[in-house]
């Protein structure tokens, strides 16, 4: 549940304590003492990422001290922080925030109405490579609430139907030609899935693999669960959004039917057949190992399975639509940096965006796209995003021209936002296992989405001066 700004100042006396945790000693690295010693102004910039993807990132701001910011007389510090909300309020509750951070939309939205991020659209409206045109639009309306703009979108994802080619050919199918429509979709899946003694040795296709994705399924089937206009969930008898629902709930046998269709699989076996799957980033992932034939993925799998699968024959497509729907492909909503309103040094931050999205010199490539490219996620400018380097792998370009050519379902945009989607969530694992109907279960995710977007705007009325 999203808690107001106020709420967390009573954490502020805790804040002590982790920060010191959360922030290196003043000059962390001999690189860093020598800039203090130059005068130059150290920034910290918290990141979202971790692992590689901080990496990556680590290797930017490296480059960024060696050059452009003995210019801006600026030197950043980069932190792994991760997904945590959490830490950023205390922070900020504690005065003492980075100067800059990538979070998601979602976390962005959430938080910029209590006034913890600084605006930054005029800023970007004077710099020709930040303007609102340049942007795909959902990532740009990820990033704005009530008027304002608070941060620059810098990666975003969108989702394709992958197949394996091998168990499309052990099944009797044409691994280069994989489903075009929902029925198709179906009767593949039926055809795919394999069962044993206990379970099954192989699934053709869920849904709900590798994670929930029904607010996508409910946009492709062409329903609206979200009116950016009321700022109010509207999806409660949205007869698209039913029938993803009712779609989802066929591939779960239904015991009290005799006529169940055939892709449709015990939901007690579905569940015991997922326990045995292995960690996401690993060979053991159920697509990788030939446990599950279809699923629903990123881009980012473009350079993950040539890691953890190297032997898979694999191919990509846009994922079926039912018959009748509006051409809709589903990015999410992008990850963002973002300035917190009381951080240090907002001026010197803004210096490192600059850099981070201006053009290199001779090139029409920024280092934000570089870093794109480094961690297989798409740039959110269009212009970046038809580079050769992103185009020129035939998989990878399949993701990438969805956005180019579909509008893009997306996360609705509102403090809400992780309230609905869970509720989301959790009434479709009702509706599988049969213990409500997809009628109810939108009404619920509507009313249960609209009771607190109502309560956080009776708590932000409290504290608006």
């Amino acid at each position: 549940m999203v808690r107001t700004y106020l709420a967390w100042v009573l954490a502020a006396a805790a804040a002590g304590a982790l920060l010191a945790v959360l922030w290196p000693v003043r000059a962390g690295s001999p690189e860093e003492r020598r800039a203090i010693e130059a005068g130059r102004v150290v920034i910290t910039y918290w990141d979202r990422h971790s692992g590689h993807e901080h990496e990556a990132r680590v290797r930017l701001f490296d480059e960024y001290n060696r050059t452009q910011g003995v210019v801006d007389g600026v030197y950043v510090r980069a932190l792994p922080i991760g997904y945590n909300m959490e830490k950023m309020l205390t922070a900020i509750a504690g005065s003492a925030p980075p100067d800059l951070c990538s979070l998601e939309g979602t976390v962005l939205v959430a938080l910029a109405p209590q006034g913890c991020f600084l605006p930054i659209g005029d800023r970007m409206a004077a710099s020709p490579h930040l303007r609102e045109e340049a942007f795909f639009p959902h990532t740009w309306k990820a990033v704005s609430y009530d008027g304002r703009v608070y941060g620059v979108p810098t990666t975003c994802d969108t989702m394709c139907l992958l197949w394996n080619k091998s168990a499309f050919r052990r099944a009797g199918l044409d691994p280069e030609r994989p489903p075009q429509t929902i029925a198709e979709l179906e009767e593949y899946a039926g055809r795919l899935t394999i069962h044993s003694e206990t379970g099954f040795d192989q699934i053709g296709f869920l849904p709900w693999l590798p994670w929930d994705l029904s607010h996508m399924w409910g946009g492709l089937f062409g329903g609206v669960w979200f009116d950016d206009a009321s700022g109010r969930a509207v999806n409660g008898a949205d007869p698209r959004i039913i029938a993803s629902l009712e779609w989802q709930r066929s591939f779960s046998v239904d015991p009290r039917r005799s006529d169940n269709p055939p892709h449709a699989m015990d939901p007690a076996r579905i569940a015991a057949f997922r326990s045995g799957f292995g960690a996401y980033m690993s060979a053991n992932t159920p697509f990788y190992s030939g446990k599950v034939a279809m699923i629903t993925e990123g881009e980012w799998q473009v350079t993950f399975i040539p890691k953890y699968a190297p032997d898979l024959d694999w191919g990509v497509a846009p994922i079926p639509q039912p018959e009748g729907a509006p051409p809709r492909c589903y990015s999410t909503s992008c990850v963002a940096d973002a300035i917190p309103a009381n951080c240090r040094h907002p001026e010197e931050a803004w210096k490192v965006i600059e850099w981070l999205y201006a053009p290199r010199p001779g090139t029409t490539r920024s280092p934000a796209s570089d870093y794109a490219r480094e961690i297989s996620n798409i740039p959110c400018r269009r212009a970046e995003a038809l580079d050769e380097r992103f185009m020129g792998d035939p998989k990878f370009r399949v993701f990438v021209e969805e956005l180019l050519n579909k509008p893009a379902v997306s996360y609705p945009v509102t403090p809400a936002a992780q309230v609905m989607l869970d509720e989301i969530e959790r009434q479709r694992e009702y509706v599988v296992f049969h213990q409500t109907t997809p009628e109810a279960a939108s009404q619920t995710i509507e009313r249960t989405a609209n009771a607190e977007i109502e309560r956080i705007e009776g708590l932000l009325e409290q504290v608006r001066p």
